[in-house]
Parts: C-alpha cells; structure tokens; sequence
C-alpha cells in the first residue's frame, strides 16, 4: 500500500519483537527489587504466609501452524500455546514462559523452566518463600498446591481455604 515490500515489513517487525523481548520484557517481567512487602500483600489478601508468588498456565489460541500442528492441539481442540505466568499480590507478572505448545501439561512447563530449576535448587525469593499452585501441580517443599478435594481435619480446611483465598486474588 505504501510501496514497502512485505518483506521489510516482516525483517522490521522481527527486529522490533526482538528488542521487545531482549530489553523490555527482561526489565518489566521479574520480582520486584523490594520484595520485603510481597508476602505480607499474600497475607493480607488470603491469609497464606510466606507466599512470593502464584504460579498458573493459561490457553492462549493461536491459527493452525504448518509445522506440526497436531502438538499444538489443546485440550479443547483448539490450537494453542501453553503459557505458564507466576503473578504477584497486584496481579503484575513475575515469570512468563510461553514455549511450549497447547497439548503439554501445565505441570510439565513449569517443570522445564529455569524459576523451577532455581527453586529446586534452594534459591528463595525471602527465606521461606513458597509459590501457590493449583492441584495440576505436584508439591513440592516451595511449592504449594491445595490438599485433596474434601479435606476432614479443620486445620486441611484452613490450610485449603487459605491457599484458595490467596491464590484466587491473582490466578483468575
């Protein structure tokens, strides 16, 4: 339309994602400096200490891609990409890892990720820092994830409702 071939047009975008991607999103994507008030904002709105954020992945739709496409079938039938995001108490994104395609499990995003490897390997925001997941996560020691569908004991309800309070203010 303007005399610009497509071609340019896709090598400036590609470079204008990149920048994106390299500066922008590494600055704006991440635990903030101060991290002293994360849990205490976790507390306040759900009553689980200790909490530095909440892990979830979410079905994003994408059109069909040529190569392929049938890893890219979620569980609806739709093509997506898995996208795996740990949000803080003022729903701003901590982590977000947007690799894998819609037909791989939540669980396994995370696991392939390097905040997961971080954590396994000792690394805490605060000290003892823990994520809040749903139950299509395994527990793990910083990991948490609610106790089984219909706890008995009062202290399992507690525990449940308190995650479910917490974790319900930012994985919507």
């Amino acid at each position: 339309m303007h005399g610009v071939r497509k071609s340019t047009v896709c090598r400036s975008i590609k470079k204008v994602v990149n920048i994106i991607i390299d500066t922008m999103f590494q600055e704006e994507v991440r635990w903030p400096e101060n991290t002293q008030d994360i849990a205490m904002e976790f507390l306040r709105k759900g009553g689980f200490p200790c909490v530095c954020g909440c892990v979830d992945g979410t079905l994003i739709n994408i059109d069909s891609p040529s190569n392929h496409e049938e890893v890219y079938v979620d569980r609806y039938g739709d093509h997506s990409l898995n996208v795996m995001m740990i949000c803080g108490p003022n729903n701003y994104f901590y982590a977000v890892n947007a690799n894998w395609p819609g037909s791989v499990h939540d669980s396994r995003v995370f696991r392939n990720t390097a905040i997961y490897r971080r954590f396994e390997q000792g690394w805490r925001l605060f000290p003892g820092a823990v994520i809040l997941g749903d139950s299509a996560y395994a527990t793990r020691p910083w990991l948490m994830t609610p106790l089984h569908s219909n706890p008995g004991a009062e202290d399992e309800r507690r525990y449940n409702n308190a995650h479910k309070l917490t974790r319900k203010k930012v994985a919507k």
